[in-house]
């Protein structure tokens, strides 16, 4: 009796053994399939914003984003990242174009190494931004544009919310105080589109001025000041918000970069329609 106890008990502790084991094979490889699973990071990658309504500006009467108003636009694409310097390397030898800054020795090519491949391309003029986007087939987002993609249909304040949530976006408060590659952070619009908030600003197509309905009429407006939008890495995120504009003359040669746009066709939207 007492050996057939102890053949069960050895039985037992062996098929214990192999469980033990057969658990600890499967865990790396769990792990490796959740490590294929992340999506990859495509630079020039574009989402579509669906057409509708969303909410613009806000009701505070001391922001130039006075008053907030509902704008409806049409469907259209916007780029999922801001474009990189790779991209605008590729770009500038593919056309033999030097950029409005080369003429000064300042400008782009100052902040990239190779190294720097995936970071946003920035110390690019309007004009600059402009040329790289038509050279795509695109065109820069309106103001309208890049905040409906910035905010959702909510109306939010931060990409993830109304709640200021530390380590989201790349601005002064979670450190780097400077660019760093796309997609890093936590910076993701309800419409999936990344670093809105924060790593760099942000050239837009239109011109500076008030807002419609806002009776303090802007010195800056006419056609003379192009809206930047978005922050910098130097920037208090916890103090911005999506609304926030500036004006900057187009030849204005800081940390800004770019990312493009374009119009949706009717088969863009039939076939977004269908792959929901």
């Amino acid at each position: 009796m007492g050996k057939k106890v102890l053949m069960v008990l050895a039985a037992l502790i062996l098929m214990y053994g192999l469980i033990a084991c057969g658990k600890k094979e499967a865990e790396p490889q769990e792990e490796a399939v959740a490590e294929q699973e992340a999506p990859a990071i495509v630079p020039g990658e574009m989402v579509l914003i669906p057409e509708g309504e969303f909410i613009l500006g806000t009701n505070d009467k001391e922001s130039n984003a006075y008053p907030e108003q509902k704008i409806k636009l049409p469907a259209y694409w916007i780029d999922k990242y801001e474009v990189t310097n790779t991209e605008f390397l590729e770009f500038s030898i593919k056309n033999s174009y030097a950029g409005e800054g080369a003429k000064e020795g300042h400008d782009w090519r100052l902040f990239f190494t190779s190294e720097k491949g995936m970071f946003p391309v920035v110390y690019i003029t309007w004009n600059d931004a402009d040329a790289y986007c038509k050279a795509q087939g695109k065109r820069l987002p309106t103001e309208e544009e890049w905040e409906k993609a910035a905010r959702g249909t909510e109306g939010f304040i931060y990409p993830w919310g109304n709640e200021w949530q530390d380590g989201m976006s790349n601005t002064y408060e979670s450190g780097p105080g400077k660019a760093v590659a796309i997609g890093e952070f936590n910076d993701v619009s309800p419409f999936g589109v990344h670093d809105m908030l924060g790593n760099v600003q942000e050239w837009t197509a239109s011109w500076y001025s008030s807002y419609k309905g806002n009776p303090k009429r802007d010195p800056k407006s006419g056609q003379t000041l192009r809206v930047v939008r978005g922050l910098a890495s130097r920037y208090r995120g916890k103090m911005g918000h999506l609304y926030d504009r500036s004006a900057q003359q187009p030849n204005a040669l800081y940390d800004f970069g770019c990312r493009c746009a374009k119009d949706a066709t009717p088969e863009d939207v039939a076939q977004a329609a269908q792959a929901r």
